[in-house]
């Protein structure tokens, strides 16, 4: 698995997932966590660059369905495997949030 959970994460040098808007608490146990390392081997952090509005490396961005939706298209022209696996895994998670939210925040580092 290329996302983790909180009880993996074994420093806070990590991008946080989490459902819906960003209120006043992260470090949510229903979040995904993904590193830094991991985002830039696959390239996703320039995905994210394309694809959202005022990407925030160091804060929240909120990521919409129809935002989500372009992402994937745009990694899904990736060759890289490891991207398409990272996209799959995320994918999943967010597919249960958006049953909930209209969105997800994803919290810089």
């Amino acid at each position: 698995m290329l996302t983790l959970r909180k009880h993996e994460l074994k420093g806070h040098d990590v991008f946080e997932f989490m459902q819906g808007e960003l209120l006043d608490d992260h470090w949510l146990d229903n979040s995904i966590y993904l590193t830094e390392e991991v985002l830039n081997e696959t390239q996703l952090i320039e995905v994210f660059n394309n694809s959202t509005v005022n990407f925030n490396y160091y804060g929240p961005t909120v990521v919409n369905k129809e935002t989500w939706e372009c992402i994937k298209q745009e990694v899904l022209t990736s060759k890289s495997i490891k991207t398409q696996k990272l996209l799959l895994e995320i994918d999943t998670w967010a597919n249960i949030c958006f049953k909930n939210h209209y969105c997800f925040t994803i919290c810089g580092i």
